[in-house]
């Protein structure tokens, strides 16, 4: 079987964490005896074709010169983001639109199945239907719905990219429901999640944990980080020995800098910045609980990184969060509830027992529920049944 994966967010170069996850999904299904390529949007300082570990990686140039390619400039943050903060960016959109319509129709045709993650690729594999003959394969992976059907033309775009596909799959049920919301049929849309590589992310060799409460992911509004530095205040006055460690980045950034220095808390805080996937990780295992206070989340991959390494979740019960954080792996609050965030990670600090019960149910429930090759075996039935439908 041969896969073509499209997509607007992946790995710049190894080791990079912008869109991870989906290099983790082409590897995993690679794994599974599939031909994968990968056709991605190039950044600058990116190769605009290479090979890795065996995937042919394509990501066409779509604006000269090279340094103003600017729709991944906010990084993991995603377009949404870029777009907001630069709105001039928006006319680079319609020369990368037809640079990828046009790679992929040229290529797809030597392979038996289109992947577009993301309706802003599968759009792309829509336009060169006519030549390549394809099915495509959708996957909903969050902004792509929350973000652009809240405006009516984006809804409607996003209701005519779901139904020139041949197949869709979600993250969440929540996905499921806000696709509904338009008006396209559930029924139509299997539920598929993204996971996780358990033989990456372990928990440490040894039981001794840091005094570390670990934040990772982008600096936007809607990961309500804002919320998280509130319930540190409260926190850090009843568990002093404990700091807040904050991997990533994005436009967030110097605000919630400021809002820590007139929080007084700006001593127990670390702001790391982007880390690679190895720093990441070790982290994770260094940290005796991780916190995702969303306020928007389709499922959020950190959590699933984070149990993997055996570390306890409190995250905001919110979009595909609840469906992953069980009330044995972590502790779920309102999202946007300041106080019950910190009377949460506070619970969780102050009982080592419920902790430890907590770590090992969290490696647990991933393995059975998320390791990357039971999600890859899923795809793999589908890409089956598109082909022999289609």
């Amino acid at each position: 079987m041969k896969v073509c994966f499209v997509t607007t967010s992946f790995p710049r170069w190894f080791g990079d964490g912008q869109g991870a996850f989906i290099w983790e999904a082409a590897r995993s299904i690679a794994e599974q005896g599939a031909q994968v390529c990968v056709v991605a949007m190039h950044s600058p300082g990116a190769k605009s074709h290479e090979w890795m570990d065996g995937i042919k990686v394509l990501r066409p140039r779509y604006w000269w010169p090279e340094r103003w390619e600017l729709l991944r400039k906010e990084g993991a943050a995603g377009l949404p983001a870029t777009w907001q903060k630069y709105p001039l960016v928006r006319l680079q959109i319609v020369p990368f639109i037809f640079v990828q319509a046009l790679i992929i129709a040229r290529i797809a045709r030597c392979f038996d199945v289109i992947h577009a993650h993301w309706t802003l690729s599968a759009a792309n594999a829509c336009l060169g239907r006519w030549f390549h003959r394809r099915p495509i394969l959708l996957t909903l992976q969050g902004s792509d719905v929350f973000q652009v059907i809240k405006h009516p033309i984006g809804a409607w775009l996003t209701k005519m990219v779901l139904s020139c596909s041949n197949g869709i799959t979600a993250l969440s049920e929540s996905l499921v429901k806000a696709v509904s919301s338009i008006g396209f049929p559930s029924n139509k849309i299997h539920i598929i999640p993204n996971g996780v590589n358990t033989s990456f992310f372990v928990p440490p060799t040894t039981d001794c944990r840091d005094n570390i409460i670990l934040y990772v992911g982008s600096f936007i509004e809607r990961k309500g980080i804002n919320y998280l530095l509130h319930a540190m205040a409260y926190v850090i006055h009843k568990l002093p020995q404990f700091r807040l460690v904050l991997i990533g980045e994005g436009p967030e950034g110097p605000k919630l800098k400021q809002l820590a220095d007139n929080l007084g808390i700006t001593e127990k805080l670390v702001f790391l910045g982007f880390q690679p996937r190895e720093k990441v990780r070790d982290w994770m295992q260094r940290a005796k609980l991780l916190v995702l206070p969303s306020i928007e989340e389709a499922q959020g991959v950190v959590i699933l990184e984070a149990m993997a390494c055996g570390t306890p979740v409190v995250a905001s019960k919110v979009g595909g969060i609840p469906e992953m954080v069980s009330p044995e792996v972590g502790v779920l609050v309102p999202p946007g509830d300041v106080k019950a965030l910190a009377a949460a990670i506070e619970g969780v600090l102050r009982d080592p027992y419920q902790w430890s019960s907590m770590s090992r149910c969290a490696r647990y429930r991933v393995e059975k529920h998320y390791d990357w090759s039971y999600i890859a075996r899923q795809y793999i039935e589908i890409y089956q049944s598109l082909i022999n439908r289609f």
